[in-house]
């Protein structure tokens, strides 16, 4: 991505997967339900595989078999798929959110590095079905909580170096955009002006000040909720079930 025309160039992540295969060992028929004997069952089953002592023949079952594709920069990308067919999982490979227990096969990158080389989650993020919230906070409050968690730097030197850009190829921006630029650079309001920004363009300026809400407290709607979840989780790259 490029800043206006004075080539300034901020930080884009490719993600890239290649023969991606996954496979789990799971338990079939009846063994396979929920049930208090068969819980502890497992639990008996997990102390004796401590000592190499299997007990259940379990069927492996494969979820994704050599699936490939690319995830380009500054796009959006739908992933369609009947149910069952493993887009939630692949959306975890992608995340590096996998269950450790699944055996998974081939690769996936970001600009070329492997997951196991970086941290992925200060990348992307994987966003659930399920939105977990704070029900008696309200929507600002839950993106100012959010905003300061994530920390907040300043940005001196990209302004610095923008502003020189421009003058030398007399630019000279709008006044209210470099004025907003400038502020957001600013230690201690670059949260609540990025807050204000963010709650604009995803719509929830409108209820703000709205508790979030639960099952036992009434609040914002589920598309709203789904949007805060989706704002507070403003890495380079989301993921969205």
């Amino acid at each position: 991505m490029i800043v206006g025309w004075v080539g300034i160039r901020l930080p884009t992540v490719e993600v890239r997967f290649q023969n991606l295969t996954i496979e789990a060992d799971c338990y079939v028929g009846s063994r396979a339900l929920p049930t208090l004997p068969n819980v502890a069952l497992n639990i008996l089953e997990a102390g004796l595989g401590i000592f190499g002592v299997s007990t259940t023949k379990r069927r492996r079952l494969t979820i994704l078999k050599n699936v490939n594709g690319i995830v380009k920069p500054s796009r959006m990308a739908l992933l369609l798929g009947p149910p069952s067919s493993g887009k939630t999982t692949l959306l975890l490979a992608l995340a590096a959110k996998l269950d450790p227990e699944l055996k998974v096969e081939g690769e996936v990158t970001y600009n070329g590095y492997k997951t196991k080389e970086f941290v992925p989650r200060k990348t992307s993020a994987y966003i659930s079905q399920n939105d977990v919230h704070l029900g008696e906070m309200t929507v600002k409050e839950t993106f100012d909580f959010s905003a300061r968690c994530q920390g907040v730097g300043t940005r001196y030197d990209l302004l610095a170096e923008l502003a020189r850009r421009e003058k030398d190829a007399g630019i000279f921006p709008e006044a209210e955009l470099d004025l907003f630029m400038k502020a957001t650079a600013m230690e201690g309001m670059k949260s609540n002006l990025i807050t204000d920004y963010t709650l604009k363009i995803l719509g929830l300026d409108i209820c703000k000040d709205t508790v979030v809400g639960d099952d036992m407290r009434r609040g914002i709607s589920g598309g709203q909720r789904k949007r805060v979840t989706t704002g507070i989780s403003f890495p380079a790259i989301t993921f969205l079930a």
